[in-house]
């Protein structure tokens, strides 16, 4: 398997494209031990911010903080249309936290790279986990909710691509495999799966993990093994073979394993879907949202 640092990465895609012509975070879930061994640890970031934006922007305004409810063509997302003429491919943002914390602001300075090179992004909450208040499946719902927004918002031209950083990268991941299960009371219709995958730092394999994720399904894995088992996208690559996908992990992460993101690119390939896996260097596990560190790779990915 080959494994590349992301400079590489962005010197492949220019040279094809010439030949054809994300401080944020500071946390989210620990690097932990293979299912023998003993213990398991969760970092998450602790963000105060619980203002509800709910509104769709071009990139030269700012993102509303009004509060009221969604109506018919929203969701509890910042959203904002790039400035210029669409339609516009569509990208979901999904934030960190380790699925008990964490809101849009962390992926905020991503997305607006990302508008600002023509993307439509859509910036989305999604319920959290607390101890007796499980976060699953409707943490999956609110953003495979999200995807079909993007994919029918009148700004869109139909393609919708998910980005997830920590927990937000597994969220994203189940989507991305299994949407169409996902986000049922949906105001806006259509598929709840989307085109591409950017994983960025994420934990995929949640059998791996311990108390975060019996908070996030609300019981132990014995107690609870069906939700373990549709809640974990290591395990359910075969259910989307079409999709393309960029496997994102830092070379200093220091709370998610290097191996999340080797193994969930091998079930990836194993499945017959198109895969890229790659390093970033330098990069620490809360930096891995960075639009210093990683737009510019992910703008190419997406553009090739």
């Amino acid at each position: 398997m080959a494994r590349r640092h992301g400079r590489s990465l962005l010197a492949l895609l220019t040279v094809a494209a010439l030949a054809a012509c994300s401080g944020g975070e500071s946390g989210g879930p620990a690097s932990t031990s293979a299912p023998d061994e003993t213990t398991t640890s969760v970092v998450a970031a602790a963000s105060t911010t619980t203002t509800v934006g709910i509104t769709t922007t071009s990139a030269a305004q700012s993102t509303s903080t009004a509060l009221h409810s969604p109506g018919p063509d929203e969701i509890d997302a910042d959203i904002e249309v790039p400035s210029g003429e669409g339609p516009f491919p569509a990208v979901v943002l999904v934030h960190g936290g380790g699925w008990i914390t964490g809101d849009p602001s962390i992926m905020r300075p991503l997305a607006r790279h990302l508008n600002g090179n023509g993307f439509l992004t859509i910036n989305t909450r999604y319920a959290l986990s607390a101890l007796g208040i499980p976060g699953y499946p409707e943490a999956v719902d609110d953003v495979a909710c999200a995807v079909r927004v993007a994919a029918s918002h009148p700004d869109s031209d139909g393609t919708v691509a998910i980005i997830g950083h920590s927990a937000g990268a597994h969220i994203g991941a189940l989507v991305a495999l299994t949407g169409d299960a996902y986000g049922a009371d949906c105001p806006a219709s259509g598929t709840g799966i989307p085109h591409r995958f950017v994983g960025l730092a994420g934990p995929y394999d949640v059998g791996r993990l311990g108390l975060a994720m019996q908070i996030f399904f609300g019981a132990a894995p014995e107690v609870a093994p069906d939700l373990w088992k549709t809640g974990n996208p290591q395990h359910l690559t075969d259910a989307n073979p079409d999709l393309d996908s960029l496997i994102m992990y830092g070379e200093f992460d220091g709370l998610v394993e290097d191996r999340f993101a080797f193994e969930f690119f091998d079930a990836l390939e194993a499945s017959g879907s198109t895969a890229l896996l790659e390093l970033i260097e330098g990069a620490r596990h809360h930096e891995m949202h960075d639009p210093d560190l990683v737009g510019d790779l992910i703008v190419t990915w997406l553009d090739r």
